[in-house]
């Protein structure tokens, strides 16, 4: 790697909820004399932690996403509004679409992840990130069922806690506009334990909601193909879908493949307990994009949220010589899932509770988050 004389330049690529911790920290603390710079094709970026609550109606877009260029200009950062394709890590050089090529003295990347689209038709679903796109999606089909009385089977395949809060936020989204019996929703999943990766106190308790909310759990159902006409499973079963969208594994970005950065057998860049890219110490990767190959962590917004401090405090640790501080994610954590209407379900410790005061205690924890962005103050 060859040494940069624009050290002192700090390059971010993407918007990623990382990212935005950082940029709001950087405005609460700035480090004189440094050049920050975020890269984004978009000027605002989506809480993830609030998608299920935008598609049953609880809040408007604007409520859920984060203003970037305001965010910038409250950490006093320069914005360039353009996409990234290549990075040369030898050179500290970012190439961008559109835009002149950014030079860099640090460079940190947060450019998220999509699903997983390796399924054969995967190109005729609907994948749900980015979230914006899917959010045009989810409104041309409300106004479908609007404008006429035509009845709709719509699939989401994917039982992780994603494919469940979609799942059941889309149901009492068409209950509340007195549409669900003109609606069916399924929820495809190719193993047994839904939501994947919670203890059974948590799918049990899953499982009433979607009940409750009419969604059709089909467990056990890998799907080999998707059509124009539905799905169907390995096995050859066919289930009739008008729409199918994607909650699947996340995939990266395809332009990451020749980045010259090590990647994990997914495509995701390979960072050290520090968000360091190996062999290159100038170079950090957070939120889904980022890869620890020792301990791989579920593509979840809470990780790339707790990692912005320690990016940040990284950051500027590798400008001043000081020492970097390791990533450690918390092993038990709250973790509250949106039932579709005010009702949240509660898990921690292999316990799990369901209720609408959980509901508001995720609402509330949800807009505290967003507040220390919308409410930072700007520099006159």
């Amino acid at each position: 790697m060859q040494a940069q004389s624009n050290c002192r330049d700090i390059v971010l690529v993407g918007g990623g909820h990382a990212h935005a911790v950082v940029l709001r920290m950087w405005a609460e603390d700035p480090l004189p004399g440094v050049r920050l710079t975020l890269v984004s094709p978009k000027v605002d970026t989506a809480y993830s932690g609030m998608l299920p609550g935008l598609i049953a109606g609880h809040y408007r877009p604007d409520e859920i996403h984060i203003d970037l260029v305001r965010l910038c200009r409250a950490a006093g950062a320069r914005f360039v509004q353009a996409r990234a394709h290549r990075i040369d890590p030898c050179e500290g050089r970012i190439f961008l679409q559109g835009h002149p090529d950014l030079e860099y003295g640090l460079l940190s990347l947060d450019v998220g992840a999509t699903p997983a689209r390796d399924l054969p038709g995967a190109e005729l679903a609907i994948p749900v990130k980015p979230i914006d796109q899917f959010h045009h999606h989810w409104q041309q089909l409300q106004k479908r069922l609007r404008e006429s009385s035509t009845s709709l089977a719509l699939g989401v395949i994917g039982g992780g806690a994603g494919g469940c809060e979609v799942a059941m936020a889309m149901a009492y989204a068409l209950k509340t506009q007195h549409r669900s019996h003109r609606v069916q929703i399924h929820l495809i999943h190719s193993g047994d334990s839904v939501p994947e990766g919670y203890p059974p106190r948590a799918r049990d308790l899953v499982a009433r909601e979607l009940n409750r909310l009419g969604v059709h759990l089909h467990r056990n159902w890998p799907v080999g193909e998707i059509s124009e006409s539905g799905v169907r499973s390995t096995e050859g079963q066919r289930l009739a879908l008008d729409h199918v969208l994607l909650c699947t594994s996340a995939a990266a970005p395809p332009w990451l493949a020749d980045c010259g950065l090590a990647l994990d057998k997914r495509g995701f860049i390979r960072v050290d307990e520090k968000l360091r890219a190996p062999g290159y110490p100038n170079i950090f990767a957070a939120g889904d994009v980022a890869s620890f190959s020792d301990n791989p962590l579920p593509k979840a917004g809470v990780y790339a949220v707790r990692q912005g401090p320690v990016l940040f405090h990284n950051l500027r640790a590798a400008l001043s010589g000081k020492r970097l501080r390791d990533f450690r994610p918390q092993k038990h954590f709250l973790s509250l899932l949106s039932c579709g209407d005010k009702r949240a379900i509660a898990v921690r410790n292999g316990f799990a509770l369901a209720g609408t005061s959980l509901w508001h205690l995720k609402h509330h924890i949800d807009r505290k988050f967003m507040r220390r962005f919308s409410q930072l103050p700007l520099p006159s």
